[in-house]
């Protein structure tokens, strides 16, 4: 390793073996700025839920957090001892065919355009840690959506190939506007989004979404969306670099951890590789007990994660075993 190498990697903090410290104070009062959070939530998620919960409590105070549950049967008994946190059910609020498209996949996000409870909301997924006040980004006097990109190092799209992850025909983006230009603009991660709701209209976001196009859920649609602004100038759209990935090896150091001085505001997003029995991260288990602790459980906090997360590991394989089962079935005589 270089020097260079080594000397950028001790001024970062990595979340995976240390404690993130307390999140740096608002400059100034924010709370005006967003209506409310929501986070989709479906039966894997709980347990990654309850500490992106406590980083929202931690660090935003008594916001209103929405819990955008995917499955009538998804117990989020737990995650509404949390103050604040309520709970709408995706299959509840949308017309079957939309549930049939958009529950059980990440295309449930799409949904919050036309039917968020708060008009002014950020979607968090449920597999990361707010660090910070996000709302000093909710600048909602002037942008309508605002999406987010790499903390430091974002990807520019510059070549075709590189757009295929996101859709299986560039030529597409042709179609729908043939005056878009995607190269040179940036790749952004769709955990982490702002919006006004009502922008886009359900009509035209559900005719984006029968397209059999999209290869990566709702990522190319909001991308093409962001973009289709950025040119048109409506609605209101800007990019803002918050995410960090700590387990995402392909991602520069910048990428991956905090620095540890002159700190922005960040989200720790462990996409790639979640954590889980025999893989903990230090920072996502110092949320998860801050969880606890936020709902009256002060006591035997390492014991009661193990135990969660050796229930977490048996739901995956009964889950695992019924979708095995299931093909099973489809294929026998």
């Amino acid at each position: 390793m270089s020097q260079i190498s080594t000397q950028v990697l001790l001024n970062l903090l990595d979340p995976r073996v240390e404690s993130l410290p307390p999140p740096p104070p608002p400059e100034k009062d924010f709370r005006n700025r967003l209506d409310g959070v929501v986070i989709p939530v479906w039966a894997g998620d709980v347990y990654l839920a309850k500490a992106c919960c406590a980083s929202v409590r931690q660090s935003m105070g008594d916001i209103p957090i929405t819990l955008l549950v995917d499955g009538r049967a998804t117990d989020t008994r737990e995650l509404e001892r949390l103050a604040g946190v309520r709970r709408m059910v995706v299959q509840d609020v949308v017309s079957e065919e939309e549930a049939r498209l958009c529950a059980g996949t990440p295309w449930t996000k799409m949904l919050l355009f036309w039917i968020s409870p708060y008009e002014r909301f950020l979607c968090l997924d449920a597999d990361l840690l707010v660090w910070g006040d996000l709302r000093a980004y909710a600048e909602f006097d002037k942008y309508d959506f605002m999406v987010t990109h790499r903390f430091h190092n974002s990807v520019k799209f510059e070549r075709p190939e590189q757009l295929l992850g996101c859709v299986s025909n560039v030529d597409i983006f042709k179609q729908l506007d043939p005056a878009l230009d995607w190269r040179g603009q940036e790749e952004d991660n769709t955990g982490v989004f702002f919006a006004r709701r009502g922008i886009f209209s359900k009509e035209n976001l559900m005719a984006l979404r029968r397209m059999d196009c999209w290869t990566c859920f709702e990522s190319g649609v909001f991308r093409y969306l962001h973009w289709k602004a950025l040119h048109e100038g409506n609605p209101r759209t800007i990019g803002h670099k918050l995410q960090l990935f700590p387990a995402d090896q392909t991602s520069g150091p910048e990428d991956r951890f905090l620095p540890r001085r002159g700190q922005p505001l960040a989200v720790i997003h462990w996409i790639t590789k979640k954590p889980k029995l025999g893989r903990r991260y230090r920072a996502f288990d110092d949320y998860r007990k801050l969880f606890l602790k936020m709902t009256g459980r002060t006591k035997w906090l390492d014991a009661r994660l193990f135990l969660e997360d050796v229930s977490v590991w048996f739901q995956r394989q009964r889950r695992s075993l019924s979708r095995r089962w299931q093909r099973i079935k489809k294929t026998s005589p």
